[in-house]
């Protein structure tokens, strides 16, 4: 098997294709988490909040679900809690859910809830909500020590064994080997957003080894400098819809950048980890919320053309777009809202949103 179809494979099958290690695995759903630390119990992490490739959205259905599941649930979510019934998770000893992400914490009180009806069965993984605040101040960074706590006790009472330091360190160092193996990569391209989010399913060593000779096409030089913004996407649909028309040069959606510089604080402590975790501001729910905002725009300021796209359910990031907007084109740059993105969108959406594109730079 050659670098890039580990990658394509990993990418495509995600967390169905991940084996359960000894030290247990974990599946996380959101950001915020500290993987590293959970990693250093033994255990292997792995994203769960995108389903595999083959699951479009309107893939199979538990009947049970379906009759709880409303409509303007996130997709995300939806699909998870399918899954879930149908015993995808059964091989996991713990679910680790990210409170302020929205999809992660409907996932989480409707599995507790169809549990608690009995709509699918009490066999599985036990499930925790993970609720780090996001701020600068001396309170949050006390609450968010309990939460560190709470986390430690729930890894010691499902997997057995408390976070290591040993492996802690060792967990730290190899996420900042494989930071220098993405930092790499060209910063936009449906190539790389693979490549860089096909490690969510691998390890780290896994991940740089497969990184380290990866042929990815150089990124363009010409045309349009393009940033993309709004809410997750788990494929490469904007980045497709960019090619030939300028260069991706900011990627702020929740699949776009590498999360693995959060977890390299300067001091190996799981306290340190959890502060520079808390210390995020493009986490959408920092606090005071213009830290967030001010990311944001900082993070798209060398862009000519910002792109935004959200969920149908989106109740969050929409609230940044009138004022977004008025800032790129205040500063002479284009904004082009699409609006609503269907969850895996199809070629007649991709085709208009092209169409609308070329307006924009036209």
């Amino acid at each position: 098997m050659t670098d890039a179809s580990a990658l394509e494979r990993a990418f495509a099958t995600r967390a169905d294709g991940v084996p359960a290690p000894a030290g247990g695995l974990v599946g996380v759903f959101g950001s915020g988490v500290p993987l590293p630390l959970i990693e250093a119990t033994g255990a292997r992490c792995v994203d769960i909040k995108a389903p595999p490739l083959d699951d479009a959205g309107t893939g199979a259905t538990v009947p049970a679900v379906a009759a709880l599941v409303e409509d303007f649930m996130d997709p995300f979510a939806a699909r998870f809690l399918h899954r879930f019934a149908a015993g995808a998770f059964d091989r996991f000893a713990l679910l680790i859910f990210a409170r302020d992400d929205v999809a992660a914490l409907s996932a989480y009180q409707y599995a507790r809830e169809m549990r608690r009806l009995g709509h699918v069965p009490s066999r599985g993984p036990a499930l925790h909500l993970w609720n780090l605040t996001h701020g600068l101040s001396a309170a949050i960074a006390r609450f968010n020590r309990s939460e560190l706590a709470r986390l430690t006790d729930r890894l010691q009472a499902v997997l057995g064994a408390r976070p290591d330091p040993d492996r802690f360190a060792a967990a730290l160092e190899a996420d900042r080997q494989r930071a220098a193996a993405l930092a790499a990569l060209p910063p936009g391209g449906a190539e790389s957003f693979t490549a860089r989010n096909a490690g969510r399913w691998m390890t780290a060593d896994d991940h740089c080894a497969a990184l380290k000779d990866l042929p990815v096409p150089a990124a363009p030089t010409e045309g349009p400098r393009i940033a993309l913004v709004g809410t997750a996407c788990d494929i490469p649909v904007l980045h497709d819809l960019c090619t030939g028309a300028g260069r991706i040069v900011a990627d702020c959606q929740e699949y776009g950048p590498d999360p693995g510089s959060l977890w390299t604080p300067d001091e190996i402590t799981p306290e340190a980890l959890i502060d520079a975790l808390a210390a995020d501001p493009l986490a959408l729910r920092a606090t005071p919320p213009h830290r967030f905002t001010d990311a944001l725009r900082k993070g798209i300021a060398g862009a000519d053309l910002v792109i935004s796209s959200v969920a149908p359910t989106d109740d969050a990031f929409g609230w940044e777009v009138p004022l977004l907007r008025r800032a790129v084109e205040g500063r002479g740059g284009r904004f082009l809202d699409l609006g609503f993105r269907p969850f895996r969108p199809d070629a007649a959406w991709c085709a208009e949103a092209r169409q609308r594109m070329a307006e924009t730079l036209a």
